[in-house]
């Protein structure tokens, strides 16, 4: 590491996660790249959550300790909001409070982004482990993620990959400072993860490493977690009413369409025009006849054209499109 390297806070967000944090919090601070500063944003824990940290991270000369808590809670997406405002680092990693990270995780993503003046955005593959730490596969496995997304998330395409669906997982991502003047707040429907992501994409900013570099924890209590769409997760995707789905799109692309209104410097016109056209097919599918049959023509259409595979997840669509009720 180089004696100028930029500094790099970690920001983690915590909730009745008493039971993994030690571990997390000793993963970090045996970091081979100390972090400069811990942000730790409690959101009203009932358990030993505070307890637990105060002890773990002591009185630490080298690294600055922020420990913060509130009475209501904001939800995963709020309080990393309010949490990520605190850090004062030109670079931040984001922890979940039940993983544990590989010792040259903020080495690897820090040099990463250090090479890259362009980069607002870098995220790794993950372990995926159940909640006695054994390996069940990788992340990028469980996201079913394709070789063309792989390769707009490493060639500066990300949003090409975005536009259709969150590739991007919080606790495998650092990002620089910056990014955070035109992604904070984050708006309603949105993650704070998938919000940051799709913000440096149009930055044209992000970058995936391919390294595992943390044991993303799976276990009862995760908030956000990742799971394969197989067979029986599919089949609940698809007992969704279709009111309730494009409610949920329809919140999330008020803040795509906020954003095309803002129009602020950095957003090229050719992004906008695929932040519209976005919203758009998302409008489209919303106003399909009530009745199965007479979507089958337009939505196959439509699929033919390109716009599923664009601004969907294609085929899983194409049938949420066909097979969904209100």
């Amino acid at each position: 590491m180089m004696d100028n390297a930029p500094l790099i806070s970690v920001v983690m967000c915590t909730y009745n996660g008493e039971k993994y944090l030690q571990a997390q919090l000793e993963s970090i601070l045996q970091q081979t790249r100390v972090p400069s500063e811990i942000i730790l944003s409690d959101d009203g824990s009932s358990d030993g959550t505070l307890a637990r940290a105060r002890t773990v991270l002591g009185d630490r000369s080298d690294i600055r300790v922020v420990v913060t808590t509130r009475n209501a809670p904001l939800g995963p997406a709020g309080n990393f909001s309010s949490a990520l405002g605190l850090a004062t680092s030109p670079l931040i990693a984001l922890a979940d409070q039940d993983d544990l990270w590989h010792p040259k995780k903020l080495e690897t993503l820090g040099r990463v982004l250090e090479q890259d003046e362009t980069l607002l955005l870098v995220h790794s593959d993950a372990a995926l482990v159940d909640e006695s730490g054994r390996r069940r596969g990788s992340l990028s496995h469980a996201l079913a993620m394709t070789k063309t997304e792989r390769r707009a998330l490493r060639s500066g395409a990300a949003l090409e990959a975005l536009l259709r669906r969150n590739l991007v997982t919080g606790a495998t991502t650092m990002i620089r400072s910056d990014l955070l003047r035109d992604a904070l707040p984050v708006p309603e429907g949105w993650v704070h993860d998938e919000w940051l992501a799709l913000v440096a994409a149009l930055h044209h900013g992000v970058r995936f490493v391919e390294e595992e570099l943390i044991d993303y924890r799976q276990h009862g209590a995760n908030h956000i977690g990742a799971t394969r769409l197989n067979a029986a997760e599919a089949g609940e995707r698809l007992r969704e009413g279709r009111s309730s789905f494009f409610a949920r799109k329809a919140a999330r692309n008020r803040a795509l369409s906020n954003l095309v209104t803002l129009a602020p410097a950095w957003l090229q016109p050719g992004d906008k025009d695929a932040l519209m056209d976005k919203c758009e097919h998302d409008e489209w599918r919303s106003r399909l006849p009530r009745t199965h049959l007479p979507r089958v023509l337009p939505v196959f259409s439509r699929w033919l054209s390109g716009h599923y595979s664009r601004y969907a997840r294609g085929l899983v669509d194409v049938l949420r499109d066909l097979v969904l009720r209100d």
